[in-house]
């Protein structure tokens, strides 16, 4: 399992991380803030969470070394 803390700020780039991770759909990347837990292939989830603050992510699954290269724009 991988672990990081994302940076998401605003609209456009809450889309683009969403367009990301829709390239990985064998991975099971989970977003969580506070209390809550979300799905990261939500956009819908995501603009739900506090965006003003670095979230914690969480991801598992085939090809994450692909993965955490194009999460690298999103780490803080």
């Amino acid at each position: 399992m991988y672990s990081t803390n994302i940076s998401i700020n605003g609209i456009d780039s809450a889309r683009a991380f969403v367009a990301m991770t829709a390239d990985y759909p064998k991975i099971k990347i989970t977003l969580n803030h506070n209390e809550y837990s979300i799905d990261a292939h939500s956009i819908i989830g995501i603009l739900s969470l506090d965006l003003s603050k670095p979230i914690s992510l969480e991801a598992d699954g085939e090809n994450m070394e692909s993965f955490i290269e194009a999460l690298k724009p999103f780490t803080v």
